[in-house]
């Protein structure tokens, strides 16, 4: 498959992965689980950072961020090098809840691994296909 082909099949496959999880059953929006997975992912993680990464506003985040802490999924704390910036940790429960989706979406994509045969272009043009599909 050349470059111009596999540009939207990795658009759209990953488009189809985000939607694996039903994400309401957590009582979790498409932001608040991107948030989980970046603090999980990378360590110190600033607000700011975060939002350059999601690509949300500042005003976004800050309700997102509000309701993970009122959840008991996040912990918020300054820098002790420049106390305008704050850090995000998830607590031993936002830990489990985002080890929990990480398992289920990794058993979803090892469904389509073993469909292809471990073939990675034929999963993701399966999963691109499978939304594409959704959409019409």
């Amino acid at each position: 498959m050349e470059i111009d082909q596999k540009l939207p099949t990795i658009f759209f496959a990953y488009q189809e992965f985000a939607s694996l999880v039903d994400l309401a059953q957590y009582d979790l929006t498409k932001n608040q689980h991107r948030m989980l997975f970046i603090i999980s992912s990378l360590e110190d993680v600033s607000i700011k950072k975060i939002l350059v990464l999601i690509g949300i506003s500042k005003q976004a985040a800050n309700v997102a961020i509000r309701d993970l802490m009122d959840k008991g999924l996040v912990t918020e704390h300054r820098s002790t090098v420049d106390k305008r910036v704050k850090y995000l940790q998830l607590t031993p429960a936002g830990l489990a809840l985002n080890d929990q989706i990480n398992l289920e979406q990794k058993r979803l994509l090892d469904r389509y691994f073993d469909e292809a045969n471990g073939d990675w272009e034929k999963a993701m043009t399966k999963l691109a296909q499978k939304y594409l599909d959704r959409v019409e």
